[in-house]
């Protein structure tokens, strides 16, 4: 079987259907057999004008990251199109009107910027919609048929995407879609001359058992579910919002209760006190709320009251970039506040894993009676892929509670000094188990205690507790050649983990020896792997999407040697053909 290894952009403005088209274009090639891998970028504003591109890789092998260069770019506003050149490869395809309702000044017309190696599909894609319909609203359809025409893709599979995509609206909205997309479709095939080498006819990949299309901040709610969430408790901020809203739906379903706060100090101030009553509690922000969240993180830490927080990064500081991605927030959440307040931190790799990173936290968080933090970012939470359906988490992770024992309540101790740092909690109303609980240093009943003596051995308690939580941590992930010494080693965290692991896929068919290592687990960090990983690579390189190489400093502190950095703000997901142009240079 032909390997196909395709990006199409689809390129338009806010209110053109962009994001509609790449979606329907994702799950259909999905249910084709295909891997896929979108991720869309669009303006910040509400409801703007601006520039949206629906980007999607489509593979018949493994997909790690969505690739940095398009192959295909369809151009449904051609002043927008015209910047979205650059990410054209010089041999790429590009199709446009060619007939506009109004004719173009000089220099606007898209056609006008393609270089001179790339093959250029001129269809008249709002004539066509005007035909279909009796408006251009239909453009985006037309132009997927004009897609699936020069590529040979299955007419009756794609339709059916796109009665599917609409299945919800009224019949006229359904018809003048697909008659839509015939329109481009006949049109092209009757009147278009084929110069590229693209064919989909006859290619379907073995589809083997049942895939999810879904994203990341979809995965978090279904995990948080499946994990026995209780309590949600938020405020709605980009890109985090979408959680907050499916689980308003589906959380009452379980027996939860969701409560939409007034602001982000709420939020926290309500899930500490569902944490404190028993219930598993989680909220959902990103940074300019995750700042706002810290007093209470400090008061989960010191009165030990489980906690869940999912970050979802966006371009930084402040309000900064809403929809833009950024893997910025590393140090807030690891260090933000005050005193030695130490925090698990989770960092889910890929969309997959941020259903293990949300059952993980929200067990963690209650076995260890304390604040856990995932951290994912704006590419994670939205970008789609299809995925094997996870597993569902077994019982010993639905109830974590370390419970007293009736000795125990004979003279219950809540912060009891264990071996292990984790004292039996007892849940209000526990017959015997009543306790002071305060943000104040304390005794091991919960009473204040200023004394030195007492914070030095409570706070000895704390960390014993948190450097255990190791033993819960998920296994570190290492890819590439198995060999005992490489010459670059790629150290990658949370959504860049995916391009690094492509990177070294492709360094080693050009003869570098080289390796990848991640860890989900960021805060406490699993040390003696990382060392042991560091000390089989001659160079090593850490990829990360903030300015100051904030996980680098860290990890270099960890292994005590130089490492060469790699950093990127643009607001676009680490691309793994980056990472490789710097092993190259390496």
């Amino acid at each position: 079987m032909q390997d196909i290894n395709l990006v199409v952009e689809i390129c338009g403005s806010a209110g053109e259907g962009t994001i509609s088209a790449g979606e329907i274009l994702s799950r259909f090639m999905s249910g084709q057999g295909f891997e896929i891998m979108s991720f869309d970028s669009y303006p910040a504003e509400i409801r703007g004008f601006g520039k949206c591109v629906a980007h999607t890789r489509i593979s018949t092998n493994p997909i790690f990251s969505p690739g940095k260069f398009s192959d295909v770019l369809i151009s449904l506003n051609d002043k927008h199109s015209i910047s979205q050149l650059s990410s054209l490869k010089p041999d790429g395809i590009l199709i446009y009107d060619n007939q506009p309702a109004k004719p173009h000044e000089e220099d606007e017309s898209v056609v006008g910027w393609a270089g001179p190696g790339m093959i250029s599909y001129g269809v008249p894609l709002q004539m066509l919609a005007n035909k279909a319909a009796g408006s251009s609203r239909g453009i985006n359809m037309v132009a997927l048929g004009a897609m699936a025409a020069l590529f040979s893709m299955d007419e009756a599979g794609f339709i059916h995407s796109i009665m599917n995509r609409y299945s919800k609206k009224k019949q006229i909205v359904i018809d003048s879609n697909v008659n839509s997309f015939k329109e481009g479709y006949n049109w092209t095939k009757e009147n278009i001359k084929k110069s590229d080498s693209i064919y989909f006819e006859g290619i379907r990949p073995e589809i083997r058992g049942e895939k999810l299309i879904i994203n990341g901040n979809e995965l978090v709610a279904r995990a948080a579910l499946d994990a026995n969430l209780k309590f949600y408790a938020g405020y709605p901020i980009t890109p985090a919002s979408k959680i907050m809203e499916i689980l308003s739906r589906e959380l009452p379903k379980h027996g939860g209760v969701l409560l939409q706060t007034e602001d982000e100090i709420a939020a926290i101030g309500a899930v500490t006190g569902a944490g404190f009553g028993g219930k598993r509690a989680m909220t959902a922000t990103s940074g300019p709320g995750f700042a706002l969240m810290t007093e209470f993180t400090g008061l989960s830490h010191m009165a030990e009251v489980p906690a869940v927080i999912v970050n979802s990064q966006r371009g930084g500081p402040s309000t900064g970039m809403p929809t833009k991605t950024e893997q910025s927030d590393f140090n807030a959440a690891l260090f933000s506040g005050t005193g030695d307040c130490p925090r698990v931190v989770l960092a889910p790799t890929d969309t997959g894993s941020c259903y293990k990173a949300v059952v993980s936290a929200l067990y963690i968080a209650e076995k260890y009676q304390t604040l856990v933090v995932v951290l994912l970012d704006f590419f994670l939470s939205n970008s789609i892929k299809n995925i094997d359906v996870p597993d569902k988490p077994g019982e010993e992770y639905l109830n974590a509670n370390i419970a007293p024992s009736e000795e125990d309540l004979k003279d219950y101790k809540r912060y009891k000094d264990t071996k292990s740092g984790i004292s039996p909690r007892a849940i209000p109303g526990t017959p015997g188990g009543m306790f002071f609980s305060t943000g104040l240093e304390h005794t091991e009943y919960g009473k204040p205690d200023y004394s030195d003596a007492g914070h030095l051995k409570m706070t000895r308690k704390r960390y014993r507790k948190f450097l255990s939580v190791l033993q819960d941590a998920p296994d570190v992930q290492v890819s590439g050649a198995k060999k005992d010494e490489f010459d670059i080693g790629v150290i990658s965290w949370g959504s860049s983990a995916g391009a690094a692991r492509e990177a070294v896929m492709s360094a080693e068919k050009e003869g570098i020896i080289a390796a990848a290592f991640s860890s989900m687990m960021l805060s406490p960090f699993p040390e003696k792997d990382l060392i042991a990983f560091a000390g089989k690579c001659k160079k090593i390189l850490i990829p990360e999407l903030n300015f100051s190489g904030q996980f680098a400093r860290y990890a270099s502190g960890i292994i005590k040697r130089p490492v060469e950095q790699l950093n990127f703000i643009t607001g676009r997901p680490m691309a793994a053909e980056d990472i490789l142009h710097k092993m190259r240079d390496m």
